[in-house]
Protein backbone atom coordinates (compact mmCIF):
# COMPACT_ATOMS: atom_id res chain seq x y z
CA UNK A 1 0.00 0.00 0.00
CA UNK A 2 2.97 2.27 0.52
CA UNK A 3 4.25 1.62 -2.72
CA UNK A 4 1.06 2.65 -4.09
CA UNK A 5 0.85 6.00 -2.32
CA UNK A 6 4.01 7.15 -3.50
CA UNK A 7 3.16 6.16 -6.96
CA UNK A 8 0.23 7.56 -6.27
CA UNK A 9 2.11 10.83 -5.68
CA UNK A 10 4.90 10.74 -8.11
CA UNK A 11 2.22 10.11 -11.46
CA UNK A 12 0.37 12.92 -9.80
CA UNK A 13 3.41 15.08 -9.96
CA UNK A 14 4.39 14.48 -13.35
CA UNK A 15 0.83 14.96 -14.38
CA UNK A 16 1.12 18.40 -12.91
CA UNK A 17 4.05 18.95 -14.68
CA UNK A 18 2.67 17.16 -17.93
CA UNK A 19 -0.01 19.82 -17.53
CA UNK A 20 2.16 22.59 -17.24
CA UNK A 21 3.56 21.74 -21.12
CA UNK A 22 0.36 21.64 -22.12
CA UNK A 23 -0.24 25.36 -21.06
CA UNK A 24 2.94 26.50 -22.24
CA UNK A 25 1.74 25.54 -25.50
CA UNK A 26 -1.89 26.60 -25.79
CA UNK A 27 -0.66 29.87 -24.44
CA UNK A 28 2.30 30.10 -27.46
CA UNK A 29 5.10 30.29 -25.04
CA UNK A 30 6.61 27.13 -26.32
CA UNK A 31 6.29 26.39 -30.15
CA UNK A 32 6.32 22.71 -31.74
CA UNK A 33 9.62 23.35 -32.63
CA UNK A 34 10.83 24.81 -29.29
CA UNK A 35 9.39 20.87 -28.00
CA UNK A 36 11.42 19.37 -30.65
CA UNK A 37 14.36 21.16 -29.82
CA UNK A 38 14.11 19.98 -26.43
CA UNK A 39 13.46 16.91 -26.99
CA UNK A 40 16.61 16.69 -28.91
CA UNK A 41 18.52 17.95 -25.79
CA UNK A 42 17.09 15.14 -23.80
CA UNK A 43 17.60 12.68 -25.99
CA UNK A 44 21.09 13.94 -26.94
CA UNK A 45 22.51 15.38 -24.23
CA UNK A 46 20.49 15.45 -20.58
CA UNK A 47 19.17 11.51 -20.69
CA UNK A 48 22.91 10.29 -21.74
CA UNK A 49 24.53 12.30 -19.09
CA UNK A 50 21.77 11.18 -16.37
CA UNK A 51 22.97 7.53 -17.23
CA UNK A 52 26.40 7.98 -17.42
CA UNK A 53 26.20 9.36 -14.11
CA UNK A 54 23.91 5.98 -12.26
CA UNK A 55 27.18 4.02 -14.00
CA UNK A 56 29.84 6.31 -11.75
CA UNK A 57 29.52 4.17 -8.67
CA UNK A 58 31.41 2.27 -6.66
CA UNK A 59 31.76 -1.20 -8.20
CA UNK A 60 30.62 -3.64 -6.55
CA UNK A 61 29.75 -7.59 -7.75
CA UNK A 62 26.54 -7.82 -6.66
CA UNK A 63 25.67 -4.46 -9.07
CA UNK A 64 27.19 -6.14 -11.67
CA UNK A 65 25.35 -9.64 -11.29
CA UNK A 66 22.27 -7.35 -10.91
CA UNK A 67 22.84 -5.42 -14.12
CA UNK A 68 23.42 -8.39 -15.73
CA UNK A 69 20.39 -10.07 -14.40
CA UNK A 70 18.93 -6.51 -15.83
CA UNK A 71 19.74 -7.15 -19.47
CA UNK A 72 18.29 -11.26 -19.62
CA UNK A 73 15.26 -9.59 -17.90
CA UNK A 74 14.89 -7.23 -20.31
CA UNK A 75 15.53 -9.60 -23.48
CA UNK A 76 12.89 -11.74 -21.90
CA UNK A 77 10.24 -8.45 -21.48
CA UNK A 78 10.83 -7.29 -25.17
CA UNK A 79 10.35 -11.22 -26.20
CA UNK A 80 7.21 -11.14 -24.29
CA UNK A 81 5.96 -7.94 -26.47
CA UNK A 82 7.42 -9.23 -29.64
CA UNK A 83 5.22 -12.68 -29.13
CA UNK A 84 2.15 -10.62 -27.93
CA UNK A 85 1.93 -8.41 -30.91
CA UNK A 86 2.33 -11.42 -33.14
CA UNK A 87 -0.42 -13.53 -31.83
CA UNK A 88 -2.85 -10.13 -31.60
CA UNK A 89 -1.43 -7.56 -34.58
CA UNK A 90 0.39 -9.37 -37.03
CA UNK A 91 -1.01 -7.42 -39.90
CA UNK A 92 -1.25 -4.42 -38.03
CA UNK A 93 2.00 -2.54 -37.70
CA UNK A 94 1.62 0.13 -35.72
CA UNK A 95 -0.44 -2.12 -32.95
CA UNK A 96 2.74 -4.42 -33.40
CA UNK A 97 5.12 -1.91 -32.25
CA UNK A 98 3.22 -0.42 -30.07
CA UNK A 99 2.54 -3.38 -27.87
CA UNK A 100 6.26 -4.13 -28.12
CA UNK A 101 7.67 -1.12 -27.22
CA UNK A 102 7.57 0.89 -24.20
CA UNK A 103 8.58 4.95 -23.04
CA UNK A 104 11.03 3.10 -20.81
CA UNK A 105 13.49 6.44 -21.14
CA UNK A 106 10.74 9.34 -20.37
CA UNK A 107 8.33 7.64 -18.34
CA UNK A 108 10.94 5.32 -17.12
CA UNK A 109 13.66 7.50 -15.56
CA UNK A 110 11.58 9.92 -13.60
CA UNK A 111 9.77 7.40 -11.74
CA UNK A 112 12.51 4.88 -10.93
CA UNK A 113 14.63 7.71 -9.72
CA UNK A 114 11.77 9.12 -7.94
CA UNK A 115 10.84 4.95 -6.18
CA UNK A 116 13.95 3.29 -6.16
CA UNK A 117 16.65 6.37 -6.50
CA UNK A 118 19.72 7.33 -9.46
CA UNK A 119 21.37 4.22 -8.75
CA UNK A 120 18.58 2.17 -9.88
CA UNK A 121 18.98 3.91 -13.11
CA UNK A 122 22.56 1.96 -13.82
CA UNK A 123 19.75 -0.85 -14.51
CA UNK A 124 16.89 1.22 -16.43
CA UNK A 125 19.77 1.62 -18.69
CA UNK A 126 20.48 -1.83 -19.51
CA UNK A 127 16.61 -2.44 -20.21
CA UNK A 128 16.91 0.50 -22.07
CA UNK A 129 19.83 -0.92 -24.20
CA UNK A 130 17.88 -3.88 -25.52
CA UNK A 131 14.95 -1.94 -26.12
CA UNK A 132 17.23 0.12 -28.51
CA UNK A 133 18.69 -2.83 -30.33
CA UNK A 134 15.24 -4.28 -31.11
CA UNK A 135 13.36 -1.13 -31.86
CA UNK A 136 16.00 -1.00 -34.20
CA UNK A 137 15.79 -4.29 -35.68
CA UNK A 138 12.34 -6.00 -35.31
CA UNK A 139 10.51 -2.55 -34.99
CA UNK A 140 11.65 -1.49 -38.49
CA UNK A 141 11.34 -4.62 -39.62
CA UNK A 142 7.65 -4.64 -38.81
CA UNK A 143 6.90 -0.74 -39.74
CA UNK A 144 8.78 -1.27 -42.90
CA UNK A 145 6.47 -4.10 -44.24
CA UNK A 146 8.91 -6.88 -43.18
CA UNK A 147 11.06 -4.95 -46.22
CA UNK A 148 13.76 -2.99 -44.59
CA UNK A 149 17.33 -4.44 -42.84
CA UNK A 150 19.05 -3.78 -39.94
CA UNK A 151 20.81 -0.18 -39.67
CA UNK A 152 23.32 -1.40 -37.18
CA UNK A 153 24.97 2.55 -37.83
CA UNK A 154 21.67 3.77 -36.15
CA UNK A 155 22.09 0.80 -33.13
CA UNK A 156 25.52 1.85 -32.59
CA UNK A 157 24.96 6.17 -32.86
CA UNK A 158 22.04 5.75 -30.58
CA UNK A 159 22.52 7.74 -27.81
CA UNK A 160 21.10 5.62 -25.43
CA UNK A 161 24.17 2.19 -27.13
CA UNK A 162 26.95 5.36 -26.51
CA UNK A 163 25.85 6.17 -22.97
CA UNK A 164 25.81 2.83 -21.38
CA UNK A 165 28.88 1.83 -23.60
CA UNK A 166 30.73 4.84 -22.21
CA UNK A 167 29.01 4.10 -18.66
CA UNK A 168 30.23 -0.04 -18.63
CA UNK A 169 33.74 0.94 -19.01
CA UNK A 170 33.52 3.61 -16.34
CA UNK A 171 31.81 0.92 -13.51
CA UNK A 172 33.70 -2.17 -14.95
CA UNK A 173 36.77 -0.05 -15.46
CA UNK A 174 36.73 0.88 -12.23
CA UNK A 175 37.31 4.60 -13.12
CA UNK A 176 37.25 6.96 -10.74
CA UNK A 177 34.95 10.25 -12.02
CA UNK A 178 36.43 13.62 -10.28
CA UNK A 179 34.22 15.36 -7.71
CA UNK A 180 33.27 18.26 -9.72
CA UNK A 181 32.46 16.28 -12.94
CA UNK A 182 29.99 13.75 -10.77
CA UNK A 183 28.28 17.26 -9.33
CA UNK A 184 28.00 18.51 -13.24
CA UNK A 185 26.57 14.99 -14.11
CA UNK A 186 24.40 14.89 -10.72
CA UNK A 187 23.11 17.99 -11.42
CA UNK A 188 22.33 17.93 -14.83
CA UNK A 189 20.28 14.52 -13.92
CA UNK A 190 17.99 16.45 -12.12
CA UNK A 191 16.70 18.11 -14.81
CA UNK A 192 15.57 14.89 -16.83
CA UNK A 193 12.46 14.40 -14.88
CA UNK A 194 10.56 17.73 -15.34
CA UNK A 195 11.88 18.64 -18.64
CA UNK A 196 10.57 15.69 -20.31
CA UNK A 197 7.05 15.62 -18.58
CA UNK A 198 7.07 19.42 -20.03
CA UNK A 199 8.11 17.92 -23.45
CA UNK A 200 5.31 15.50 -23.17
CA UNK A 201 2.91 18.03 -22.22
CA UNK A 202 3.51 20.09 -25.03
CA UNK A 203 3.22 16.76 -27.66
CA UNK A 204 -0.06 16.35 -25.67
CA UNK A 205 -1.52 19.51 -26.29
CA UNK A 206 -0.99 19.17 -29.91
CA UNK A 207 -3.75 16.35 -30.49
CA UNK A 208 -7.40 16.52 -30.68
CA UNK A 209 -8.78 15.31 -27.19
CA UNK A 210 -11.67 14.02 -29.05
CA UNK A 211 -9.87 11.69 -31.27
CA UNK A 212 -7.98 10.13 -28.05
CA UNK A 213 -11.55 8.97 -26.83
CA UNK A 214 -13.56 7.66 -29.85
CA UNK A 215 -11.33 4.95 -30.88
CA UNK A 216 -12.14 1.59 -29.18
CA UNK A 217 -9.14 0.17 -31.17
CA UNK A 218 -6.61 2.77 -29.75
CA UNK A 219 -8.23 1.62 -26.43
CA UNK A 220 -7.80 -2.21 -26.85
CA UNK A 221 -4.20 -1.43 -28.41
CA UNK A 222 -3.17 0.61 -25.49
CA UNK A 223 -4.16 -1.86 -22.62
CA UNK A 224 -2.63 -4.53 -24.06
CA UNK A 225 0.61 -2.31 -23.51
CA UNK A 226 -0.18 -1.36 -20.63
CA UNK A 227 -1.53 -3.86 -18.74
CA UNK A 228 -1.65 -7.66 -20.70
CA UNK A 229 2.46 -7.63 -21.44
CA UNK A 230 3.29 -5.83 -17.99
CA UNK A 231 0.98 -8.20 -16.40
CA UNK A 232 2.80 -11.59 -18.20
CA UNK A 233 6.20 -10.36 -17.48
CA UNK A 234 5.26 -9.09 -14.01
CA UNK A 235 4.06 -12.93 -12.98
CA UNK A 236 7.29 -14.37 -14.46
CA UNK A 237 9.65 -12.18 -12.15
CA UNK A 238 7.47 -14.17 -9.60
CA UNK A 239 10.70 -16.84 -10.45
CA UNK A 240 13.49 -14.15 -9.20
CA UNK A 241 14.14 -14.28 -5.59
CA UNK A 242 12.89 -10.51 -3.84
CA UNK A 243 16.85 -10.54 -3.11
CA UNK A 244 16.63 -8.61 -6.31
CA UNK A 245 13.90 -6.72 -6.01
CA UNK A 246 15.34 -3.45 -7.42
CA UNK A 247 15.46 -5.32 -10.67
CA UNK A 248 12.67 -6.29 -11.17
CA UNK A 249 10.43 -3.69 -9.87
CA UNK A 250 12.83 -1.89 -12.49
CA UNK A 251 12.19 -3.95 -15.19
CA UNK A 252 8.59 -3.84 -14.28
CA UNK A 253 8.74 0.10 -14.41
CA UNK A 254 10.05 0.00 -18.17
CA UNK A 255 7.48 -2.72 -19.52
CA UNK A 256 4.47 -0.77 -17.64
CA UNK A 257 5.36 2.31 -19.50
CA UNK A 258 3.28 3.86 -22.14
CA UNK A 259 3.90 3.57 -26.42
CA UNK A 260 7.43 4.66 -27.17
CA UNK A 261 7.83 8.19 -27.92
CA UNK A 262 9.29 6.65 -31.53
CA UNK A 263 6.14 5.11 -32.66
CA UNK A 264 5.62 8.37 -34.27
CA UNK A 265 8.66 9.36 -35.49
CA UNK A 266 9.04 5.92 -36.66
CA UNK A 267 5.90 5.56 -38.39
CA UNK A 268 6.66 8.86 -40.72
CA UNK A 269 9.76 7.32 -41.24
CA UNK A 270 8.57 4.28 -42.70
CA UNK A 271 5.46 5.53 -44.39
CA UNK A 272 2.99 4.51 -41.58
CA UNK A 273 -0.44 6.47 -40.65
CA UNK A 274 1.57 9.11 -38.23
CA UNK A 275 -1.81 10.42 -36.57
CA UNK A 276 -2.71 7.26 -35.47
CA UNK A 277 0.89 6.77 -34.28
CA UNK A 278 0.64 9.98 -32.08
CA UNK A 279 -3.16 9.44 -30.92
CA UNK A 280 -1.57 5.75 -29.85
CA UNK A 281 1.24 7.83 -27.48
CA UNK A 282 -0.96 10.47 -26.00
CA UNK A 283 -3.76 8.01 -24.73
CA UNK A 284 -1.37 5.27 -23.25
CA UNK A 285 0.72 7.89 -21.84
CA UNK A 286 -2.76 9.22 -20.07
CA UNK A 287 -3.84 5.52 -19.54
CA UNK A 288 -0.36 4.70 -17.70
CA UNK A 289 -1.16 7.71 -15.18
CA UNK A 290 -3.82 5.32 -14.06
CA UNK A 291 -2.27 1.86 -15.03
CA UNK A 292 0.93 2.41 -14.19
CA UNK A 293 -0.21 2.54 -10.04
CA UNK A 294 -2.26 -0.34 -10.25
CA UNK A 295 0.22 -2.58 -12.23
CA UNK A 296 3.17 -1.52 -10.12
CA UNK A 297 1.23 -2.17 -6.73
CA UNK A 298 -0.53 -5.39 -7.54
CA UNK A 299 2.82 -6.41 -8.67
CA UNK A 300 4.67 -5.76 -5.37
CA UNK A 301 1.89 -7.27 -3.52
CA UNK A 302 2.40 -10.68 -5.79
CA UNK A 303 5.85 -10.65 -4.81
CA UNK A 304 5.62 -10.19 -1.16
Amino acid sequence: MELGIILLKQILLMFVIMMFGVMLYKSSKVTNQGAKELGSMLLYFIGPMTIIRAYSTDFSWMKAHQLLLTFALAIISVSVGIIVSTLLFRHKKIDAFVTTFSNAGFMGIPLVQAILGLQAVLYLSAFMAVATIAMWTYGVYVLSGRQEGTDIKKILTNPVILSVFVGLIIYFGRISVPGFAMEVMTTISYINSPLAMIVLGVYLAQVPWMSLFNQKEIYRTSLVRLMLVPLIVGFMLVLIPNGFYEVKMTVMIATSAPAAFNTAILAQQYHQDVGVAVRYVCLSTLLSLITMPIILTLMAMVWA
